[in-house]
């Protein structure tokens, strides 16, 4: 009965632990891992800050969006007015399509440079020439406004 309580007892734990001096693919397991914890070091990657609003706020965003078309959808149907949401959710599609594009817009690096000569202006689906929360947008922020003026020179014209 001790061994169906206690399926240790009576066997010899021992020889289930490694040995002391390890074999060639465990060296290597172990290396790997202490070279992939120092790399971690070296380059921890984003900030705390810089991942919410680079990242993780996207989908918050999205699950709030959908949380307010159910309640605009429950409340058209609680007053009995079935044909008014079809034209509340294509306004709401479009201001929440407004909203993620003035915070999250991330043009490709061609475009921005033909656009660089001439000024946005903003249009109907693009309200911001980048978003708000994108590394572009924090860039901007940090760097002097020299920097990125129309005329400056572009580095990778030189690549």
């Amino acid at each position: 009965m001790a061994s169906v309580l206690h399926p240790s007892e009576g066997r010899d734990d021992r020889s289930e632990l490694p040995a002391p001096e390890f074999d060639a693919a465990t060296r290597e397991k172990i290396e790997a891992a202490a070279d992939e914890k120092e790399r971690a070091r070296r380059e921890p990657g984003l900030s705390w800050h810089d991942w919410l609003y680079f990242q993780a706020f996207k989908w918050w965003l999205v699950i709030g969006f959908v949380v307010v078309d159910g309640m605009l959808v429950a409340q058209w149907i609680e007053i009995n007015a079935a044909w008014a949401i079809a034209p509340t959710l294509i306004v709401a599609a479009y201001l929440e399509f407004l909203l993620f594009m003035a915070l999250w817009y991330r043009p490709d690096p061609e475009s921005l440079r033909r656009r660089r000569r001439a000024p946005f202006r903003p249009t109907w689906y693009r309200p911001t020439e980048v978003g708000r929360w994108t590394p572009e947008a924090t860039l901007r922020q940090r760097l002097p406004p020299d920097s990125y003026a129309p005329d400056a020179v572009d580095p990778e014209e030189f690549l």
